[in-house]
């Protein structure tokens, strides 16, 4: 159960990383240095990545254009993903009771949240369960990744247009 766990985590990674390139790929549009990229997306949080790159398609491309469209569309599943992620990941883990299903853990996870106050879950979970999240974040990762090769072939395709410069 750990590997599956291990594999959510660097299925996210995957889609991070994704976000980060084509965040990269318009903003060092003209020549500009690759750093300027990495500096952007350095410190953003998957929310911010997402909405950056929103902003910039939307700027550069605008609503209308078939890949804008495609990366509004993909949004759902990167969210999800992102839910789906941090269910595993902010959550401890341990053994279920031995008696019950030795194929089971549980995982752990306690809140403080202003409307309900303090609050532990505890959710009995199999292999097939983080199998399902792992599936999530493979999708995810598949909507990621085409649009990233789309972005690049885009770019080669376009290399002498100009940026929208409203």
């Amino acid at each position: 159960m750990l590997s599956e766990i291990g594999k959510i985590t660097v299925a996210f990674s995957f889609i991070e990383h994704s976000l980060a390139e084509m965040i990269a790929k318009i903003v060092t549009v003209g020549g500009r240095p690759r750093a300027l990229g990495d500096i952007l997306t350095a410190e953003l949080s998957f929310k911010q990545r997402i909405g950056t790159l929103e902003s910039l398609l939307l700027f550069a491309l605008g609503k209308e254009h078939d890949f804008t469209k495609q990366f509004l569309q993909a949004k759902f599943f990167l969210f999800k993903a992102e839910q789906e992620r941090n269910l595993v990941i902010h959550s401890l883990w341990g053994a279920a009771n031995e008696a019950e299903d030795p194929n089971k853990i549980v995982r752990v996870k306690t809140t403080a949240k202003q409307k309900r106050g303090l609050r532990t879950d505890f959710v009995s979970m199999d292999l097939n369960d983080l199998k399902r999240i792992t599936e999530i974040l493979a999708r995810a990762v598949k909507e990621a990744c085409l649009l990233e090769i789309q972005l690049q072939v885009s770019d080669s395709k376009h290399k002498d247009q100009p940026v929208n410069s409203d």
